[in-house]
């Protein structure tokens, strides 16, 4: 018998290898609840080549953020930021605006509708993943998309086109 419980997560290197571990396992669909778009987490070059060539090559890509604040990653010059501006069609990021989604705390990364990484203290890297637990992902995918369809596009990863 194998054991399936969640592997759980045991400081930042450990959450930013996890994250690593399910971005660059992802084939086509990619959905992200974040609290300042972690840099710790996701600000790296491998995630940004692995999202830029999925978007290239498979025309079905999607990759959603929903982010409480991106202010901060907007002004470091953030890799996810700069993937929604340069393949919006592809990567879009929206910003939380309901009292109730506010005041959410926790991260989740869920790829392909089946790994997930969910980050019940993202500023204490608290949490846990698995790579392959379709029935919890449905849960948290209804989730972000009740989220994601009370969000508005986020203003400062926006493209200015001059």
């Amino acid at each position: 018998m194998t054991d399936n419980s969640p592997i759980l997560l045991d400081g930042r290197d450990d959450c930013a290898e996890a994250a690593k571990v399910l971005v660059l396992g992802c084939v086509g669909k990619l959905c992200l609840i974040t609290q300042q778009l972690e840099p710790e987490l996701y600000n790296d070059a491998e995630i940004y080549e692995h999202l830029s060539s999925l978007a290239a090559n498979n025309r079905n890509t999607e990759i959603r953020i929903i982010a409480q604040d991106t202010r901060v990653a907007a002004n470091q010059g953030h890799f996810l930021i700069h993937l929604a501006q340069k393949l919006p069609t592809y990567v879009q990021i929206r910003s939380t605006v309901t009292p109730a989604h506010r005041s959410f705390r926790e991260s989740w990364l869920i790829a392909d509708d089946g790994a997930y990484l969910r980050l019940r203290n993202p500023e204490r890297y608290e949490g846990y993943y698995e790579l392959d637990n379709k029935p919890e992902c449905r849960l948290y995918l209804d989730t972000f998309h009740e989220m994601w369809e009370a969000c508005e596009p986020d203003q400062n990863t926006r493209r200015l086109s001059l």
